[in-house]
């Protein structure tokens, strides 16, 4: 499964928005030994490029402004983002946590560590994908749960029947209809309060 990762990260397309410079150029160079699609940008740009999958961001002190603009300006979801910082200070650190970055780059810039650096925040950025999808799941489940509870008691007044009479007669509508039982449900729900209107 860790070779298979490696090899994911060979697919990425990476954009460093840092200074034009050795440094810079050292960094791109190196992602691109790695076997990313890196590519270098500086000042930083108003958007992002379709497709960015990771984004290495210089923490200038004299491009503060862009930068808070940058990230406010950032997709859902953000890019795995990595930080680049040359010293610790409490505003660069306050840069680097809003701007999400799930590891931080230490200038200058060396070759040792960069792959783990990129590999730990792409793993983190995944599991933190997986757990967003699966929070919206469980919300989706949780509100169709509680549509599904409104439309039998619903039903349970309208008919004078039990909760598992009314619940019978949700699914048995959703499996006329070949549709889920939530759907059903908000139907009863939308015809209740159109007849209360």
């Amino acid at each position: 499964m860790a070779f298979a990762f490696l090899r994911d990260l060979r697919d990425l397309s990476v954009i460093v928005l840092h200074p034009h410079n050795p440094e810079g150029e050292f960094l791109v160079d190196h992602l691109r030994r790695i076997g990313c699609k890196a590519t270098q940008s500086w000042p930083i740009p108003e958007l992002l490029p379709p497709g960015t999958d990771v984004v290495f961001l210089a923490m200038e002190h004299e491009a503060r402004g862009d930068i808070e603009r940058f990230i406010r300006r950032l997709p859902d979801p953000v890019p795995t983002m990595l930080a680049i910082v040359g010293y610790e200070s409490p505003s660069t650190l306050q840069v680097v946590l809003e701007s999400g970055a799930l590891a931080v780059v230490e200038r200058p810039i060396r070759p040792f560590g960069l792959l783990t650096n990129l590999a730990i925040a792409r793993s983190l950025w995944l599991d933190r994908q997986a757990n967003v999808k699966e929070m919206r799941k469980y919300r989706r489940r949780a509100l169709g749960d509680q549509r599904v509870a409104r439309a039998k008691a619903i039903l349970m007044v309208q008919n004078s029947c039990t909760e598992n009479d009314a619940y019978q007669l949700l699914r048995q509508q959703a499996m006329a209809r070949r549709v889920a039982i939530e759907e059903v449900a908000q139907v009863v729900i939308d015809m209740e309060r159109a007849l209360r209107s």
